[in-house]
């Protein structure tokens, strides 16, 4: 009878500590300062009176310590809005022709004001040489003009760019070389661009040149032990739409930034754009 009166005994002491476990979890629930609750319950635990509690009422603690985890303890705050990093956007080519990938992409100058774009970019096999302004190469060897046109500005992307309110011949550098003389053929590279359009288009429309100059961006880390060709595409742009008093260039930096598989103004030196009729 003894034995089995103090068990008893036992059994109802730990259930009065659980009583009194949940009872003090209660009366932590209406603390606001869930800062102040979790440091009582650190304090707590480290007690003998905590650390019975802790073995005999496994469950309660357990619930206890996820809620402390999870808690927002303010109902008057404010709700926690995160704040999310706007991740790059690849847009893909809404057409292709036979030696181009054609992207439309928009942008907004400081004011708000819009402006739409067609980025005409050759394809990877189409690139200005290494070291040159004048001559670009196909799969390794060089091309002429001609070819440049029968093969890139065909008569598909010629239609598409003779609908635009003004063209934009582009030049860029790779990462090597002297910075300043590679931004020099930067810009050779998009005034031979606007030779090469404006032949191939009516005399009307405006063009202009955009200088990037040489590429100064992180290079992917797939790409580390690759060639630098991408650095130096083929590429045109035709302004489609600019609301009145756009700033052109504002809105088409705007447009060309964030866009994973195009060239990106924080990437380059420069971003120079020159009238050139």
């Amino acid at each position: 009878m003894s034995l089995g009166t103090d068990k008893l005994k036992e059994q109802f002491q730990k259930s009065k500590k659980a009583r009194r476990a949940w009872s003090t979890y209660k009366w932590f629930d209406r603390i606001r300062n869930w800062q102040d609750w979790y440091n009582w319950i650190s304090a707590f635990l480290q007690t003998k009176a905590g650390a019975v509690a802790a073995l005999g009422t496994t469950a309660v603690l357990t619930t206890t310590a996820v809620v402390v985890h999870n808690a927002v303890v303010d109902p008057y705050a404010a709700p926690y809005v995160p704040t999310e990093v706007a991740p790059l956007v690849a847009p893909e080519p809404v057409r292709q022709t036979k030696g181009t990938l054609i992207f439309e992409i928009e942008g907004q100058d400081k004011a708000g004001r819009r402006g739409t774009f067609d980025v005409v970019v050759a394809k990877k096999q189409f690139l200005w040489v290494r070291g040159s302004a004048e001559e670009l190469e196909k799969d390794g060897k060089i091309i002429s003009g001609a070819e440049l046109t029968g093969d890139v500005l065909d008569q598909e992307v010629r239609d598409g760019l003779a609908s635009a309110r003004e063209i934009i011949a582009v030049g860029t550098a790779s990462q090597e070389g002297d910075p300043a003389q590679e931004r020099a053929r930067a810009a050779r590279r998009a005034a031979r661009t606007a030779e090469l359009v404006s032949a191939a288009i009516g005399a009307s429309i405006p063009i202009s040149t955009l200088n990037l100059g040489q590429y100064s961006g992180k290079r992917p880390a797939e790409d580390a032990g690759s060639a630098t060709n991408w650095q130096r595409p083929f590429m045109v742009i035709a302004v489609k739409e600019l609301e009145p008093e756009a700033n052109l260039g504002e809105a088409l930096a705007d447009a060309m930034t964030g866009k994973e598989k195009l060239p990106s103004p924080a990437s380059y030196s420069v971003f120079e754009l020159t009238k050139v009729r």
